[in-house]
């Protein structure tokens, strides 16, 4: 008897696992349109905002970057601040115009007038994201960019050993 109030009791836990990952997944995908998410994903922890200062003070730290090596940083970032956000609203109205034109059945010559402007912006962002690693490397010293080379090398081969761990779990299923 014990034995099925265990197996009952096991489904139960089963069930009200999978019915909060649904209403969780529920909930973040029902974010009104426009909005920057909730809690985990709100604006701040992945576009920008605090994180992106944790990361910079973590490699400022890794680095020994001098306050004026981290001033100089800080004004390049913010020359360009205003150019980046012009070109991520532009990003964001031609998606939503792409997307309303697939919706509505538009003709293959706009889609791909619109797809040729998204390209741009994406170009254009890349240029950007380049110029402002070059400014960055130019402002480090010949021993920081060693460093900086050793802590990519690390990054990546730790990204290796993700990959072959996720492919070595997959071929196991």
């Amino acid at each position: 008897m014990q034995h099925l109030t265990i197996k009952k009791w096991k489904a139960l836990a089963g069930t009200v696992i999978v019915g909060a990952a649904l209403a969780t997944s529920a909930v973040a995908t029902a974010a009104p349109e426009g909005s920057k998410g909730f809690g985990f994903h709100k604006a701040g922890h992945h576009k920008g905002g605090e994180h992106h200062e944790r990361m910079f003070e973590r490699l400022a730290e890794k680095l020994e970057l001098t306050e004026g090596q981290k001033a100089q940083v800080k004004a390049n970032r913010d020359a360009g601040k205003e150019a980046r956000e012009a070109d991520r609203a532009a990003m964001r109205e031609v998606r939503k115009q792409l997307k309303e034109a697939i919706d509505s059945g538009a003709d293959q010559a706009t889609l791909n007038s619109l797809g040729a402007k998204l390209g741009e912006l994406e170009v254009r962002k890349m240029q950007r994201r380049a110029e402002m690693r070059n400014q960055f490397e130019a402002i480090l010293t010949d021993d920081q960019k060693a460093k900086m080379e050793q802590m990519k090398a690390e990054r990546k081969a730790r990204w290796e050993q993700r990959k072959e761990r996720r492919a070595s779990q997959q071929s196991d299923q």
